[in-house]
């Protein structure tokens, strides 16, 4: 068997990982909350698709600890599947690389520096969402993602139920602020540019 070959059959080997309990409910929800919030219109099949994508990436974390690279891949495609419907131009270009750099650069340099920083899988990941979401609310994503990680962590620190080694398993975080992103945070942006800090 070639090498191409064996990365395919390793591609698809940790899809497995994805088939779980809590992807069948986390789907649901994702197409639900897709439908609700977007209503029946074309959108709300790539919306419902990257919810979908972002619950299997949670689902695979939670699973076996892993985010399989199929799903940065699907990702991404539909960034640029959205990249063209929202118009092919340079700002909307330089969105959505400010979006997939903006928080898996960073990611990245932790990773390097500090051990068991960061998982590859979760930067590939963020970087996925990023060029999907666009900057603004990528970053909102990752406020969220870490805030919500954080809690838990310190929840974890006084529970006992993990020392200060332990691990977090990122990925479910980083799929529920990139879907509340996704959601809400067009409009919770633009109300915070318009009302909290008007420009003057």
């Amino acid at each position: 068997m070639t090498t191409d070959g064996k990365n395919t059959n390793i591609l698809i080997k940790d899809m497995g990982a994805v088939m779980t309990p809590v992807f069948y409910i986390f789907g649901f929800v994702a197409i639900a909350s897709a439908i609700i919030v977007c209503g029946f219109k074309p959108v709300t099949i790539l919306v419902s698709l990257f919810l979908i994508l972002l619950a299997a990436s949670g689902a695979a974390d939670i699973n076996k600890g892993i985010v399989p690279d199929l799903i940065p891949i699907f990702i991404t495609i539909l960034g640029i599947v959205r990249f063209f419907i929202n118009g092919i131009s340079f700002n909307n270009a330089l969105d959505c690389l400010e979006g997939a750099l903006c928080l898996s650069v960073p990611m990245l340099i932790v990773a390097l520096i500090v051990k068991n920083g960061f998982g590859g899988g979760d930067i590939k990941l963020i970087a996925a969402a990023g060029l999907y979401l666009g900057l603004d609310k990528t970053l909102f994503a990752g406020l969220i993602a870490f805030l919500i990680a954080g809690i838990y962590g310190v929840y974890n620190l006084l529970t006992k139920k993990k020392g200060l080694k332990g691990k977090i398993r990122l990925a479910p975080f980083l799929a529920l602020g990139c879907a509340f992103s996704e959601l809400f945070g067009a409009d919770i942006i633009y109300i915070f540019q318009t009302i909290i800090i008007p420009v003057h």
